[in-house]
């Protein structure tokens, strides 16, 4: 105490006790927090819960994509064996010891732009597949691209909802989105109402220490306990079985995705602040969490995409299929003079060998390019308009996805991951010019009727996958994070508020 002195009076002013350093309070609250909850048996039990799940999810993940890996390494290895296999045929027909069959012709350009011929474009797993194994289990990582219509052999995906969300395998992304909220519920529910209901609240808040400063340790202490399974041990589990690494843009696409799933824990965190602000009792808490969670993870999701679906609905895929079956009806009428000499050239193997470099196309063989050539063209304005709806609901989607955090984070971590939509149409837009250049190889010779060579062999047409820039996968995760953190702000803006006029009693 200080003291002001007059010519005539002095008289005492009080002065407020400064308080000490809430930075050792907090310390001190989270040390207290620590012991309590060990000795907590929820917190063992949700902890448990919760790190045998994010062990599963990461387990069954790794299994997903090692099954898949495999897969498409075998079916790479078919494709080279058997063009090694039709190299060595044509140069034994070349060299007089071996006969063609109408099935069966290396020489005949029809035939190796047929499944014959055909090769596979993959889709390879990206290093952070097993977290999220999102739309690789919905649409397929391979096509054979021959001389087809696209649209029957890469069979397009469901076109009444192009945005398959939160579904498919159990993953680390269903664990987080889904299952990591309600785990921080069951820890944070009673955040302030248990001190306030136990009586001792009041007592705590007699001495120098912020309520700010308790919440604070408190918080700490519990994402403490769901961060270190949900981030460290897939990050530890990524760079052993994946080697993931921590630099180039794998190691970025790691650190991306700790980002993420912090910055959703945090605004889960920030609702339970809010919520506690209130001053309402554990069970209101706990109610008001639960309507929170199947609003923004259930129902959000769910009416943002019938909105989009309105907003702009995609081409019936039953209408595709009808006109397609029409097309090709038509086609094969007109061409029906063609498709009845099936076995003409069988056990004539003799009038199919390659002469002054050119070769007779067996009739059906090329009927079914022409009629494929016809369905094509006809059927690539209705493919374009699909197309072209279907990116324009992913854009809206995108643009409002905002409305749910669980939207946000599940598509930041598939983008992540490698499985997201976007990911998944480059693949499909790269697979088409392929099928494109595949044409563009063929079709000149098929019309000319030019027997293929050796030679020709290694200018076929080979896919080869172009990985999307690093820096626009980071850049659609560093928007999901901002996504995430704005509403977390508001969030403990809103508590900040309430907290000051919370009442201890």
């Amino acid at each position: 105490m200080t003291t002001t002195t007059s010519s005539s009076v002095s008289s005492p002013v009080p002065v407020s006790i400064v308080d000490p350093p809430q930075g050792r309070r907090l310390l001190a609250v989270m040390r207290q927090e620590c012991r309590l909850m060990l000795a907590e048996r929820t917190l063992w039990a949700v902890g448990l819960l919760f790190l045998l799940l994010v062990a599963y999810a990461l387990g069954n993940g790794l299994l997903q994509t090692a099954s898949r890996d495999r897969a498409q390494a075998a079916v790479a290895q078919a494709d080279r064996d058997t063009r090694a296999a039709q190299r060595a045929l044509l140069e034994s027909i070349l060299a007089g010891t071996a006969q063609p069959t109408p099935f069966e012709n290396p020489a005949d350009p029809s035939r190796m732009a047929s499944g014959y011929g055909g090769h596979h474009a993959i889709l390879p797993t990206a290093p952070l597949g097993p977290v999220a194994l999102g739309q690789s289990d919905l649409y397929p990582s391979q096509f054979k691209v021959t001389n087809q219509s696209r649209v029957v052999f890469m069979n397009p995906s469901d076109i009444e909802s192009p945005w398959h969300l939160l579904s498919g395998h159990f993953d680390l992304a269903f664990v987080i989105v889904y299952l990591l909220p309600l785990l921080i519920f069951a820890l944070g529910y009673n955040l302030l109402s248990a001190e306030r209901e136990n009586g001792t609240l009041r007592l705590l808040l007699s001495q120098p220490l912020r309520l700010r400063t308790l919440l604070a340790g408190k918080l700490t202490v519990r994402a403490a306990v769901l961060l270190g399974p949900a981030v460290l041990l897939p990050v530890a589990v990524l760079l052993v079985a994946r080697q993931a690494g921590l630099a180039g843009s794998p190691g970025a696409a790691l650190w991306w995705w700790a980002l993420l799933v912090g910055a959703y824990v945090l605004f889960w965190f920030a609702l339970v602040v809010a919520v506690n602000a209130f001053g309402a009792s554990s069970a209101t808490n706990a109610m008001v969490l639960v309507i929170a969670w199947v609003l923004l993870v259930l129902v959000a999701p769910v009416l943002l995409n019938l909105a989009v679906t309105q907003a702009s609905p995609a081409p019936s895929r039953t209408e595709l299929a009808t006109r397609q079956r029409i097309v090709t009806a038509e086609a094969m009428k007109r061409h029906a003079d063609l498709m009845s000499t099936d076995y003409r050239h069988v056990g004539r193997g003799a009038i199919l060998v390659p002469r002054d470099g050119k070769v007779e196309i067996a009739g059906r063989a090329l009927g079914n390019y022409l009629i494929e050539k016809e369905v094509d063209e006809a059927i690539k304005p209705e493919l374009d308009r699909f197309d072209a709806q279907q990116a324009g609901q992913q854009v809206l989607l995108a643009r409002f996805s905002a409305v749910s955090p669980a939207a946000v984070a599940y598509e930041g971590m598939t983008a992540l991951a490698g499985t997201g939509t976007r990911r998944q149409a480059r693949f499909e837009a790269q697979t088409i010019a392929y099928h494109e250049a595949w044409k563009r190889f063929f079709s000149p010779r098929i019309d000319a009727r030019d027997a293929l060579v050796p030679a020709e062999f290694d200018r076929i047409p080979a896919f080869a996958w172009q990985e999307e820039p690093a820096g626009l996968v980071r850049g659609q995760a560093a928007i999901a994070v901002m996504q995430l953190l704005v509403p977390s702000l508001l969030l403990f803006g809103l508590a900040a508020w309430r907290l000051r006029r919370f009442s201890v009693a």
